[in-house]
């Protein structure tokens, strides 16, 4: 029997096709490099699965997908195996350029405005997966996963929701009665996509709720952004639920509404006392300290003196 020492560019290909079909993607990774090293290309099929497995740990990296999108873009062949799997260039290439732009959109910040183009960004993004894979499920989650529930449409949905929390983020400060409606429909398309929607539902309520001040009486929409609940010892004669008014206390007892500015200007003078007691702690602590190094120091002195007296 005669042994090869040396295996030749498409022995090395089969052999990582063949890992592949076990699941043992860093081996077939070794194989399919070393395939590209010695015959190989930017532009072979071994240079695509080399990139998807290179994104299987980083499937939230937008530098994952675009590499792998640049070796899809230079490969030439309509379907390729991977695995146990045949896919679909043409699909895998729309999916990794709708993902970039999703990666992006969702890691970036800002406020008023700037989350109101995001929004209507993050729309646009929708619709595109809505009209480009539809029903169809991801590829790349199939492939690593072995998860086929996110489509198309799921991430349709996802978005769309997305889109509008920041709307309803985008106006809060301003108009938490309208934040609350852009909640509301953020909450439809979640239970459309199989969610609860409980935390846009809890948004609602907050920022749908008006109440007043306990300290100033001034009128506030807004929980959690424009007014407080605040642990408070209210007596029954103090108990106001019957007025008609806007409550100035939850249902729960011992809690008061407070606005944001009588909270705040309250938070800030506790912070100063707090302060002026630290420091006032701190400078004590360091004048005993300093009585007590001339306690140890004197002490010492003394003996010393007691020794060198003998």
């Amino acid at each position: 029997m005669v042994f090869k020492l040396f295996k030749n560019a498409d022995e090395l290909y089969d052999e990582g096709k063949e890992l592949l079909k076990r699941g043992e993607y860093d081996k077939a990774r070794d194989y399919l490099q070393k395939s590209i090293d010695k015959d190989g290309g930017p532009d072979d099929a071994a240079a695509v699965k080399v990139a998807l497995i290179d994104l299987k740990d980083r499937l939230t990296n937008v530098n994952a997908y675009q590499n792998l999108l640049a070796k899809l873009e230079a490969f030439n062949e309509d379907r390729f195996e991977f695995g146990l799997s045949e896919v679909s260039r043409s699909e895998l290439i729309t999916e990794c350029q709708l993902t970039i732009r999703k990666i992006q959109l969702l890691s970036s910040g800002g406020e008023g405005q700037q989350l109101m183009d995001k929004a209507q960004k993050l729309q646009q993004l929708a619709q595109d997966y809505q009209a480009q894979i539809g029903d169809r499920h991801l590829i790349v989650l199939e492939l690593f996963k072995n998860d086929t529930s996110v489509t198309g449409m799921s991430e349709f949905f996802n978005l769309m929701a997305v889109s509008y929390e920041c709307m309803s983020d985008a106006v809060v400060w301003e108009n938490p009665a309208q934040a609350a409606e852009y909640e509301q429909v953020a909450m439809g398309y979640r239970q459309q996509n199989g969610q609860s929607g409980d935390t846009n539902m809890a948004k609602v309520k907050a920022y749908s709720t008006t109440c007043t001040c306990w300290l100033c009486g001034r009128i506030a929409t807004g929980e959690g952004i424009h007014f407080y609940t605040a642990p408070a010892d209210v007596s029954p004669a103090l108990d106001d639920k019957d007025k008609p008014t806007a409550r100035s206390r939850p249902d729960a007892p011992g809690h008061i509404y407070i606005c944001r500015a009588c909270y705040s200007a309250v938070s800030n003078r506790s912070d100063e006392i707090s302060r002026e007691y630290y420091n006032q702690a701190v400078q004590e602590m360091r004048a005993m300290e300093m009585r007590l190094q001339a306690q140890i120091a004197a002490l010492q002195s003394q003996i010393a003196f007691a020794r060198m007296s003998r």
